[in-house]
């Protein structure tokens, strides 16, 4: 039993969360970090990265649009980290093109516009 705990543990390890395990029940202690893909300032392929990941449909790109909650500020930079973010944080990926980075605990979210966690 010893050697499943340790592999359990192990496993968890890699996570942004911290886990006890005791009876054979894993329970979240406490939130650790928290990482967020983000456009990296200035970029001049952001504007590509933006259409290539709407065209594409693996991300909800209606709050940057005119009207939408995450329209303003209406930057590339902006709508970028949005996006980026929004797609990081549901396939665990950070790579567009050398156009982002992953921070650690930066919420960029506005008062109207809510980045995913």
């Amino acid at each position: 039993m010893r050697i499943a705990k340790g592999l359990i543990l192990l496993a968890l390890a890699f996570t942004s969360s911290v886990f006890t395990l005791s009876e054979g029940r894993v329970t979240p202690l406490r939130n650790v970090a928290t990482f967020w893909c983000v456009a990296i300032d200035g970029r001049p392929n952001l504007k590509n990265d933006i259409d290539n990941l709407c065209r594409s449909g693996a991300v909800d790109c209606s709050p940057i649009q005119p009207g939408g909650n995450c329209y303003q500020p209406n930057t590339d930079d902006f709508h970028a980290s949005y996006l980026f973010n929004a797609y990081y944080q549901a396939h665990k990926t950070c790579n567009f093109n050398g156009d982002s980075m992953l921070e650690q605990n930066q919420d960029l979210s506005t008062p109207t516009c809510k980045f995913v966690r």
